[in-house]
C-alpha cells in the first residue's frame, strides 16, 4: 500500500484536512466548522473528527499542520492566536500525534505554512522566498532552500506589523501605523470610507505619496477632495455603506476615483513594507497571496515599480515579485508537504509537489 502524507489547516472559521499518497495524489479531504469561541477542547475535538475521517483511507505516515499563532518546537502554542478562545499553551503537536496513532507531527505557524507551499510549488528553484498574504491581515513567511525560518516560536517574519507611517493608524495589536492597518483587506476598506467622510484617516506620508503618483505633482492633505469628488464609491461611504475591500477593488476596475486613489495608498504600503522585508531578508522572490490579490492582481507589477525607491539596489535588482500559484489550499497542500518532508526529507515533499502542479 502506497505511504499517505496528511496535512491540517486550523483556522478560526474552519479546520480542513487532507491525504495526498506518494505519487501526490489526494486521497481524502476532510472539514469542520471551528467551535473557535468555545475553547480548545472543543476545537480539538473538531481536530479529532477530522483527523479520524482522514485515517479511514489508510494508516498515515505523517501529519504537517498549520495553526494561528506561535508554535515552539515541540509544537505547543506560545503565542497569540486572537481568532481561537484559549488556543494559548495547546500542546498540538502532541494531541494530533495521538489522534493519529503516534506518527510524526509537525506543526508550523500557517502563515509559515502556506510560505512553505509557495515555495514547494515553485519546485525549490527559489531558494530564499518570501511571502506576503494580504487577508483579513497581513500574514508572511520566509523559506530558505527548504527551511522555514520562523525565529522564536515560528512568528517570524511578522510583515503585516512593520511600522511603515510612524504615530500613524491604530492597529489591532496596540501600535500605531503598521502596515496591516493600511493594506490589510478590511484597512483599505475602512480607509476609503474615512476619506469619504472627511474623517482623518492618518495616512501621513503614504497618503501624500500616493496622491502625488496619481497627481504627477506635489501634493498635500487637500488634495484628497479631488478623489472624492464624483465617486460612486464615496456616495456608498457617505450614505452610511460599510465598505470593504471587494468594493474596493470593483470601483477600481471601473475607474472609480477613490477607488483608485485607496488602491494606490494600498501600494505604496506594501511597497514600504516590501523594501523593508527586502533589506533584512535578501529574497530571490517575494509572493503576494490572500484573498486581496484575486482583486487585485496589479499589486506585485505595481509595488516591484515603487521598490527601487525606498530600498538600495542589491536588494531589489535580483529578486523577482509573482501573485502565489496556490489559492485556497496552500495551507492544506503546504501542511501535507511539509509533514512529509519531515518524514521522508525535503526532495521528496518536492516530488508531491511537483505532481500536483502536473495534474493542475
Amino acid at each position: 500500500m502506497t505511504d499517505l502524507f496528511a496535512g491540517l489547516d486550523i483556522g478560526g472559521q474552519s479546520i480542513k484536512g487532507i491525504v495526498v499518497d506518494a505519487g501526490g495524489v489526494v486521497a481524502a479531504e476532510a472539514s469542520r466548522a471551528t467551535p473557535a469561541s468555545s475553547g480548545a477542547k472543543a476545537v480539538l475535538a473538531a481536530v479529532s473528527e477530522v483527523v479520524r475521517e482522514l485515517s479511514e483511507v489508510g494508516r498515515l505516515k505523517s501529519v504537517g499542520v498549520g495553526t494561528p499563532g506561535g508554535v515552539d518546537p515541540q509544537g505547543v502554542i506560545v503565542g497569540m492566536a486572537a481568532n481561537i478562545k484559549g488556543w494559548y499553551g495547546t500542546e498540538l503537536g502532541r494531541e494530533i500525534s495521538s489522534m493519529a496513532s503516534g506518527i510524526p507531527c509537525g506543526v508550523r505557524n500557517d502563515g509559515n505554512i502556506a510560505t512553505y507551499a509557495e515555495w514547494a510549488v515553485r519546485g525549490g528553484r527559489t531558494k530564499n522566498l518570501l511571502f506576503l498574504g494580504l487577508g483579513t491581515g497581513i500574514g508572511g513567511g520566509y523559506v530558505e532552500d527548504g527551511r522555514i525560518l520562523g525565529g522564536r516560536d515560528d512568528r517570524a517574519p511578522e510583515v503585516g506589523h512593520f511600522i511603515i507611517e510612524p504615530r500613524g493608524r491604530h492597529c489591532a495589536c496596540g501600535v500605531e501605523g503598521c502596515s496591516e492597518a493600511y493594506a490589510s483587506g478590511p484597512s483599505v476598506g475602512r480607509i476609503a470610507a474615512a476619506l469619504a467622510r472627511g474623517e482623518d484617516a492618518r495616512l501621513g506620508s503614504i497618503g501624500i505619496a500616493a496622491a502625488e503618483a496619481l497627481l504627477g505633482r506635489r501634493a498635500t492633505e487637500r488634495d484628497y477632495t479631488s478623489f472624492i469628488e464624483g465617486s460612486a464609491l464615496a456616495a456608498r461611504a457617505q450614505a452610511g455603506e460599510s465598505i470593504n475591500a471587494r468594493e474596493v477593488y470593483e470601483a477600481f476596475a471601473s475607474g472609480d476615483k477613490l477607488g483608485v486613489f485607496a488602491d494606490a495608498i494600498m501600494i505604496e504600503s506594501l511597497a514600504r513594507t516590501t523594501a523593508t522585508a527586502l533589506a533584512f531578508l535578501a529574497p530571490d522572490l517575494v509572493v503576494f497571496g490572500g484573498g486581496v490579490i484575486k482583486g487585485a492582481p496589479h499589486i506585485p507589477v505595481k509595488v516591484a515599480s515603487l521598490v527601487p525607491n525606498l530600498v538600495y539596489r542589491d536588494a531589489w535588482i535580483s529578486c523577482g515579485f509573482e501573485r502565489a500559484m496556490l489559492s485556497h489550499k496552500a495551507g492544506l497542500l503546504g501542511a501535507a508537504w511539509y509533514g512529509a518532508a519531515q518524514a521522508a526529507g525535503k526532495d521528496f515533499a518536492l516530488g508531491l509537489a511537483a505532481a500536483a502542479v502536473d495534474r493542475a
